[in-house]
């Protein structure tokens, strides 16, 4: 059988979650779909995400404990927000989530509107890579702007369809 797989969700620890969720939520245009902290309950159950046992076992200490919140776009993306208490969270040098380091660096969005999107980043005070929307060939538009913890995320509009031209009549 062919394997199908498509993108669920992308995870983001941060330092400060109020702040986060004031990015995806207020910035973005992401909807605030649950806040929870975790672990949520004392056992594996119906209406338990994540129990103690479980979030030790994942995050590789005894007495895990974090905030979470899960946020999504009107298509359905779904962006899950971390801020760890136990083991306490560390901010991550920016230069480290830079390129010239292994891990995920990017998280890619696409959008329609990319000028109006550059100016709403710019206007929030959040940090482009760079002055200007570039151009990447023929394939689209694009920017990169840094959350409040330094992680890029890379703003996307794919180029407008070509309209075909109309057949003209012969005199």
């Amino acid at each position: 059988p062919k394997l199908i797989m498509r993108f669920h969700h992308m995870a983001i620890f941060v330092s400060d979650l109020d702040k986060a969720i004031q990015l995806w939520r207020d910035v973005m245009g992401f909807e605030l779909i649950l806040r929870k902290t975790l672990p949520d309950g004392p056992k594996a159950g119906p209406k338990t995400y994540i129990y103690p046992e479980l979030l030790d076992d994942i995050f590789k200490v005894k007495g895990a404990r974090s905030e979470m919140a899960i946020l999504r776009s009107t298509e359905g993306a779904l962006i899950e927000l971390q801020h760890c208490e136990v083991p306490a969270i560390k901010k991550t040098d920016p230069e480290t989530l830079r390129y010239g380091h292994t891990g995920f660096h990017e998280l890619g969005l696409l959008v329609e509107n990319i000028d109006s999107f550059f100016e709403k980043i710019r206007e929030a005070g959040y940090q482009t890579q760079t002055d200007y929307i570039w151009k990447c060939a023929d394939i689209g538009r694009s920017f990169l702007f840094y959350d409040q913890d330094g992680n890029m995320i890379q703003i996307w509009q794919n180029p407008e369809p070509t309209q075909p031209k109309e057949s003209q009549p012969e005199d």
